[in-house]
């Protein structure tokens, strides 16, 4: 409802959590403790990814990468057939960069040719949540994978033998369900453009792309 903001999202979640803690009769200072720990523990693997994610995005934007794409891109007359390559590089880049370090390359270049296409903007977006859901789950970056790693020593869970390669392994079928769901979305635009009509104009109007 955009009541709070994401961050802010998270602040609610927290307190709701100590809340039914609370009503639980399950809080105190070693509970706190733990999860202050845990919190710290995943908190640190993230930014330790996330900032090499930023220096490798500098230096590949340095070197002009994102340039590269261009030629790559204008080869195609066919609308559907950009937005399909634009989403396949984005796929690419998700198996190395995070999503701030990939919007931050190509957003100049994406951004312009999909509004001069014809596109939906809201639309796109959607498209690049989703592909951006997908890169969480590629190795070799992956950094859902390495949390999911990290959370396993944490929990104790290394006795059972769940090796970096089993959660590699794990997500195969969820990297599918998530890239069904990005054709599903691009064939029907409806999916993603109907509820925000709807909810800012009080009416839907589909997407008609420039040919």
């Amino acid at each position: 409802m955009g009541v709070t903001t994401v961050m802010e999202s998270a602040a609610v979640g927290a307190v709701s959590a100590i809340a039914a803690a609370v009503i639980y009769r399950k809080l105190n200072v070693q509970v706190i403790k733990e999860a202050m720990d845990e919190c710290l523990k995943i908190s640190c693997l993230f930014l330790w990814i996330l900032t090499a994610a930023f220096l490798f995005a500098a230096v590949y934007d340095g070197l002009g990468g994102a340039a590269v794409l261009k030629p790559l891109l204008f080869r195609f007359e066919n609308p559907w057939m950009i937005i399909a390559i634009m989403q396949l590089t984005f796929i690419g880049m998700g198996t190395f960069l995070d999503d701030t370090a990939m919007l931050l390359i190509v957003a100049p270049l994406y951004l312009p040719l999909v509004v001069a296409l014809g596109f939906d903007k809201v639309w796109y977006g959607v498209l690049y949540v989703i592909t951006c859901e997908m890169a969480y789950l590629t190795p070799p970056f992956g950094y859902t994978l390495f949390i999911m790693k990290g959370l396993v020593r944490m929990k104790g869970l290394k006795e059972y033998g769940i090796t970096l390669g089993d959660i590699y392994r794990s997500v195969i079928p969820f990297v599918g369900i998530q890239a069904i769901c990005l054709a599903l979305v691009m064939a029907f635009p409806a999916l993603a453009l109907w509820l925000p009509g709807m909810f800012f104009t009080g009416t839907y109007q589909p997407m008609s792309p420039t040919w």
